[in-house]
């Protein structure tokens, strides 16, 4: 289960590729422009780890998916005294600059910010 002030947050989650070269690059992501706030709309992505606003998830068993540069992933979670597995379909697009997250249905697409 999902805790409810993750909101939006836990339904996004970060992408891959199909070689080093096009995985998305560790750093701050966030859904719109690139401010400070709110901070439940920011994501960071270091070493295969996924930080949200009070959650955080480790990304395993990374899978290519095909006609794409993005990779499937389990998402083991824990965020709020809950743990939880998250499928997650992460792409990267516009050159990195735009990672794609896909979970549940739910297409999100989070803008690198600078840091």
């Amino acid at each position: 289960m999902i805790p409810r002030k993750l909101g939006m947050c836990a339904l996004l989650i970060v992408t891959g590729a199909s070689t080093a070269s096009a995985q998305v690059a560790n750093g701050r992501y966030q859904i719109g422009t690139c401010t400070t706030h709110p901070e439940e709309t920011v994501v960071r992505l270091e070493n295969n780890v996924l930080t949200f606003y009070e959650s955080v998830c480790t990304l395993a068993n990374p899978q290519p998916i095909d006609g794409t540069d993005g990779f499937s992933y389990v998402g083991n979670c824990a965020g709020e005294g809950q743990e939880w597995q998250a499928n997650m379909l992460l792409i990267p697009l516009q050159d990195g600059q735009v990672m794609r997250m896909i979970r549940d249905g739910i297409v999100l697409d989070y803008q690198r910010c600078t840091p």
